[in-house]
């Protein structure tokens, strides 16, 4: 019991990755070391990191500020924009952050006297800034948002620092306003044509459907960044991840274990997550042996199915018919491969089959299965779904 209490797991389910423990993605860093490198030499560049939920974009951005700040001294900012939609409040949430990301407090302190119109509040011993929430106060950020900017890089440099990063993420309620893209595209085009250099590298985070509202409402934002679309981990790079993270607890993991853990993690980093702290958790001896693998896989895809698929799943079993369609598939099909449509109609009831179309259709929309490569034939959206559903049609663990 002493053992239990005294672990503490690698790995972050549900969070981004803390830098130190960031594996793999490494030509997409070599990409953005790039435009860091531009930028301390007083360029500005913008960056989209883009990818499926799940594939490690928060955990990158965290990474490469964390890079950006002690190898290349710039100063770093990643504010979270989660259900903010309009200019005016993204602007507080921007410099809020910024000032609280802020470790010299020499620099801090210059910040903060120059947003004192702004700022309502400081609490916990100095340091936690709120700003004003008033609408009117904070048009003055945007209608001023360049010449803000080079105040604080003036500071920034001043201080011993090259530049800023700035890491926009949670897009959510921001890229569908009209307002955004034109802001963005006229931030850039201002700076490139006023002849004054800004040391500022501007990173958005967010799903490729965000850029694509972007887009929607200015088509030259297309041109504005440089596009970091990140792909599942590779096999390598998951055994990497696994055995690394493992390796920093002093935990040995024996090739059949390691190999179960990177087939049913997909490749997907906050499955990767799921299934390495679950079968951290099984380990008594510092060696994972199939056994617990096995053991924190079942834990793992329960998890993740009640995080993740227990509300969609719910909706589609209010339909009887629904139900045993969904049922059939987490029996019979193998687990992580594709299944067709054609197959499942074997399986099915004729009674049932004139709704499967419909079926396949609601739970392509609820994020439970996708298109696969080949025309009429679908897949899980990962390993974990797809086990989940199958334990809870069959009712027993991994065989």
């Amino acid at each position: 019991m002493a053992d239990i209490l005294t672990k503490e797991s690698p790995f972050t389910p549900g969070k981004p990755v803390q830098p130190e423990y960031f594996v793999a993605r490494t030509k997409e860093i070599q990409r953005i070391e790039r435009a860091v490198r531009q930028t301390i030499s007083g360029r500005n560049e913008n960056i989209f990191i883009s990818g499926q939920r799940g594939i490690g974009k928060s955990s990158l951005a965290g990474f490469v500020r964390s890079l950006a700040e002690k190898e290349y001294s710039l100063v770093g900012s990643h504010c979270h924009l989660g259900g903010i939609n309009n200019l005016e409040d993204m602007m507080g949430a921007i410099f809020q952050r910024l000032l609280q990301d802020c470790t010299d407090k020499s620099l801090f302190d210059k910040l903060k006297k120059g947003f004192s119109n702004y700022i309502k509040g400081v609490t916990l011993f100095g340091v936690e800034v709120e700003f004003t929430k008033d609408k009117r106060e904070l048009q003055t950020l945007v209608n001023n948002f360049i010449p803000i900017l080079r105040k604080i890089t003036d500071e920034v440099k001043d201080s011993g620092k090259k530049g800023l990063l700035l890491i926009l993420d949670d897009l959510n309620g921001l890229t569908d306003i009209p307002q955004f893209s034109p802001f963005l595209k006229s931030f850039v085009d201002e700076l490139a044509t006023s002849g004054k250099s800004l040391p500022i590298l501007l990173v958005l985070v967010g799903l490729p459907e965000r850029r694509d509202e972007m887009i929607k409402h200015q088509p030259s934002v297309a041109r504005i960044f440089d596009i970091i679309d990140l792909p599942l981990m590779d096999e390598s790079e998951s055994r990497e991840f696994f055995g690394k993270t493992f390796a920093e607890e002093s935990i040995t993991v024996a090739n059949e274990a390691l190999s179960l853990m990177v087939q049913l993690s997909g490749g997907y980093p906050m499955l990767m997550h799921e299934v390495g702290d679950a079968v951290f958790w099984q380990d008594t001896d510092n060696n994972i042996d199939r056994g617990d693998a096995k053991q924190g896989i079942e834990e793992a895809a329960r998890t993740v199915g009640k995080k993740y698929i227990d509300p969609q799943i719910s909706r589609v079993l209010r339909s009887k018919t629904y139900s045993s369609i969904l049922w059939r598939i987490g029996k019979k099909l193998p687990i992580g491969g594709p299944f067709k449509r054609q197959d499942l109609l074997k399986e099915i009831p004729a009674d049932e089959q004139k709704n499967l179309d419909n079926f396949l259709n609601r739970i392509k929309k609820l994020g439970i299965v996708d298109d696969a490569e080949v025309k009429g034939e679908y897949r899980f959206v990962n390993p974990l779904f797809h086990l989940y559903v199958w334990y809870e049609a069959k009712g027993k663990a991994l065989t």
